[in-house]
């Protein structure tokens, strides 16, 4: 039911490598040319970016380990969770580059 644990472990290393850095390197301070007006936004960016990297393992890990039906249906129910608090961090973003924009510093 669960496919090949290999497939999941090659897709999991993938989506590491290729979503994973930008979001940390945002934590840790650096801001990407396009993000350099909206700083302010741009940690809220990072977190729904990793809300959206948990749900790769959150789906791989069980279905690697052949897990139940039930535990695998209830790490699906979390990512919806995950998804919920991805929205609502760039919701959160958007409205923090808005404040900064229409702000008497910001010109």
């Amino acid at each position: 039911m669960n496919g090949n644990p290999i497939y999941h472990a090659i897709a999991l290393a993938a989506g590491t490598l290729l979503v994973l850095p930008l979001p940390l390197a945002l934590l840790a301070g650096w801001t990407p040319r396009g993000l350099r007006g909206r700083q302010l936004a741009a940690r809220p960016y990072a977190w729904a970016v990793l809300c959206l990297y948990a749900l790769m393992p959150l789906n791989a890990v069980p279905r690697m380990l052949d897990a139940s039906a039930d535990t695998v249906m209830a790490c699906t129910v979390f990512g919806f969770c995950l998804i919920a608090a991805a929205v609502g961090c760039f919701i959160q973003a958007e409205r923090t580059a808005r404040r900064a924009a229409t702000s008497p510093s910001a010109t």
